[in-house]
């Protein structure tokens, strides 16, 4: 009796152990096609629309300098292995409100929580605000910067009677 019953549970067990095994190559396919989307996703930076008013536009001056380090700064700053950050410097009309363009920008980005202080100072030439994506491999990064014009009585430099917004956006690291 014995003799008759082993055959049987050696098949019973070898179609259990292929079922095992079909499921768990369909699971490691299934988490290698998500990581693999997930890689290739990491790979771009994450494109910002301009805010409302924003013209890429800027008039020639001395001040372009400032606005040009500043830019390289973020882009530096931004850049990884995966590749170099995109950078993007916007002319907004003067007194434009800090919160409505950071507003803006964080309504593109889909959740992603903000990294530092945001807050607005209105005493402040610069401000910055940066958001990370909410991933654990290869979050992606995006910068945004509003350089202010002179206060009436300090010194301009060639600074005209704008405000410049730089977005920066980084592949994921």
């Amino acid at each position: 009796m014995c003799a008759a019953y082993t055959p049987a549970v050696r098949i019973g067990r070898r179609r259990l152990s292929a079922a095992i095994a079909g499921f768990l190559l369909v699971i490691v396919v299934l988490l290698g096609a998500i990581t693999l989307v997930r890689w290739r996703a990491a790979g771009t930076a994450h494109e910002i629309l301009r805010p409302a008013q924003a013209s890429t536009q800027l008039p020639e001056g001395e001040y372009e300098t400032v606005v040009d380090n500043r830019a390289n700064i973020i882009a530096l700053a931004l850049r990884n292995d995966r590749g170099p950050a995109t950078v993007h410097t916007y002319a907004l009309p003067p007194n434009s409100p800090w919160l409505q363009t950071q507003k803006r920008v964080a309504t593109q980005l889909d959740h992603w929580p903000q990294t530092g202080d945001c807050t607005d100072n209105p005493d402040a030439r610069i401000l910055e605000c940066t958001w990370r994506e909410p991933t654990r491999w290869w979050p992606r990064e995006v910068r945004l910067t509003m350089m202010r014009p002179p206060p009436p009585g300090e010194p301009r430099s060639g600074w005209p009677n704008l405000t410049i917004v730089i977005i920066g956006s980084a592949p994921g690291a």
